[in-house]
C-alpha cells in the first residue's frame, strides 16, 4: 500500500513568512487547491500537457525520453564536476546520502518533469535536508517549493510531484539576460564593489511590495517589486553568477525574515538588502547601509535568531544547519568611508562632518559609532541637551541655518542634513 502527502513550502516573507513546510493533517486534503489525484507515473505513455488550477504541468515520459530511466534522471556524468565549481553553502552540511540526493535534484533541475523517480528510495529525514539544502542553495530552482512525495511499502520516499511553470525556461532565460547585464557592469570590480553595486541596484530596482511571485528572485527581477525572500534570493543569484560567495538565510526578527551571508577573504559577513531599501512615513524608499557587511553583534541587536532546521513530514523539525560567526567590522559602509566611531569622541566626529561639509554642504552625513552606550550619550550630547551639533554647522554656516537628524538606535547611526 502506498501513501500520497502534499507538501507546500512557502518562503513567504510578508511581509516575510519564512520558508517553511506546510502539510495537511488530512491526506485526503488539497494543496494550492489541486485535489490529490496523484496517480502512478508508470500509466504515462505520451507526452501530453495537463492543467492543475491554473498551472501547466509537463508529464514525465519513461518511454520516449531517452534522458531518463525507470527510476527517473541519470545523473549527467559531469554535474557532480559542476557542482564541485560553485558555493554551496548548505550541500557542505550534508551527509554523503544526502549529497547524492541533492547531485540527483541538480541533474533533474535541468530537464525537469512533473513526476521524479528517485534512484534509490530514502527516508523522509534523508530527503528532507538534501531537497531544503539544493533549493537554498539554487534560487531558480524556486518552481520546486511546491511538490508532493510518495511514500512507498518500504516507509521510504520513491517519487516527487512538481508543477513545472509553462514559462519555467522563458523565465530563467529573461532572468539571466538582466542579471548578466548586472553582473558585467562590474566585471573589474573588486568584490567589495561588486557586493555593494548588487546591494545598490537591487534596492533602486525594486519596490517593496507583495505579489504572486514575491518569494523567489523572478519577483525582482522581472516584476520589479518583492519582499524580503526575493530581494535575498536576487542577491544571491547575481552574486553566483558574479562568482562571489553568498547564501540565504531565514530567521526571525519581529516576523519571519530572510537575509543573506557573505564569505569574503576567508571571513563571514551579514547583508539585509531589503533593511536597506526602508519604506518612509510618505510612502517613498530609501537607500541606507545599516546592515550591509556586519558583525553578529550588530545585526542581532534587532534579527533575533537564525533557523537551521528543516522540516520532516507535517510536525516534526530536525537541526541540520549550522552558520558561522560574523565578527570583523572592517568591511561596513560606514567603517570603509571613514564614519566608524568605536566610542563617541566630540573631536573626531567634528572633523569628520566638517570634511563632508566642505564637499557639499547640503548632503545627508552619516556616521557610526560602535558601542550602544556611547551612541546613547552621543545623541543626547550632539542633538538634544548641548545640541553641540550646532556648533559644529556654525563652523561652516555662520548665519541662520535648520538642520534635520535622524537617529538608527540599533545600528548606532546618526544622521544629520542642512536643509536651508
Amino acid at each position: 500500500m502506498k501513501k500520497f502527502i502534499s507538501i507546500l513550502l512557502v518562503f513567504c516573507l510578508s511581509g516575510c513568512t519564512v520558508l517553511d513546510f506546510v502539510t495537511d493533517d488530512n491526506q485526503n486534503q488539497t494543496i494550492n487547491s489541486y485535489k490529490n489525484d496523484y496517480k502512478d507515473t508508470n500509466t504515462t505513455t505520451e507526452n501530453q500537457t495537463q492543467t492543475k488550477e491554473g498551472f501547466t504541468v509537463k508529464n514525465s515520459d519513461n518511454k520516449n525520453n531517452k534522458n531518463q530511466t525507470k527510476n527517473g534522471f541519470e545523473l549527467v556524468d559531469n554535474s557532480k564536476k559542476e557542482l564541485q565549481s560553485l558555493y554551496l553553502f548548505y550541500y557542505e552540511q550534508l551527509t554523503p546520502l544526502q549529497k547524492t540526493v541533492y547531485e540527483d535534484l541538480y541533474a533533474f533541475m535541468k530537464k525537469p518533469t512533473s513526476i521524479y523517480e528517485l534512484k534509490k528510495p530514502v527516508k523522509l529525514e534523508d530527503l528532507s535536508p538534501a531537497l531544503y539544502a539544493f533549493m537554498y542553495d539554487f534560487p531558480e530552482s524556486y518552481w520546486m517549493w511546491n511538490y508532493r512525495y510518495r511514500i512507498g511499502d518500504s516507509g521510504k520516499v520513491t517519487e516527487l510531484e512538481f508543477i513545472v511553470p509553462e514559462d519555467l525556461e522563458t523565465k530563467w532565460a529573461q532572468v539571466d539576460a538582466i542579471a548578466d547585464n548586472v553582473v558585467a557592469a562590474v566585471a573589474n570590480e573588486s568584490d567589495y564593489n561588486k557586493l555593494k553595486y548588487f546591494y545598490e541596484w537591487i534596492i533602486n530596482w525594486t519596490i517593496y511590495q507583495s505579489n504572486e511571485c514575491d518569494q523567489d528572485y523572478t519577483s525582482v527581477f522581472l516584476l520589479k517589486q518583492s519582499v524580503c525572500a526575493g530581494y535575498a534570493r536576487a542577491f544571491q543569484y547575481l552574486c553566483k553568477k558574479a562568482g562571489l560567495k553568498c547564501t540565504t538565510v531565514r530567521g526571525q526578527t519581529n516576523e519571519s525574515h530572510a537575509w543573506n551571508l557573505v564569505e569574503l577573504n576567508g571571513k563571514y559577513y551579514w547583508i539585509d538588502v531589503t533593511w536597506g531599501d526602508p519604506v518612509n512615513d510618505d510612502g517613498s524608499q530609501s537607500l541606507v547601509y545599516y546592515y550591509f557587511m556586519v558583525t553578529d553583534e550588530l545585526l542581532f541587536r534587532t534579527h533575533i535568531s537564525l533557523n537551521g532546521q528543516v522540516p520532516v513530514g507535517s510536525y516534526e523539525k530536525i537541526d541540520v544547519f549550522t552558520f558561522p560567526q560574523c565578527t570583523d567590522n572592517s568591511l561596513t559602509y560606514y567603517a570603509q568611508n571613514g564614519a566608524y566611531f568605536d566610542t563617541y569622541d566630540y573631536y573626531a566626529i567634528r572633523n569628520y562632518i566638517l570634511q563632508k561639509l566642505y564637499e557639499n554642504p547640503y548632503q545627508e552625513i552619516s556616521f557610526q559609532i560602535g558601542d550602544q552606550a556611547s551612541f546613547q550619550y552621543a545623541v543626547e550630547e550632539l542633538l538634544k541637551n548641548n545640541r553641540y551639533i550646532t556648533n559644529i554647522f556654525s563652523e561652516y554656516f555662520p548665519g541662520r541655518y535648520y538642520y534635520n537628524a535622524i537617529t538608527k538606535d540599533d545600528a548606532g547611526v546618526i544622521t544629520v542634513q542642512i536643509v536651508s
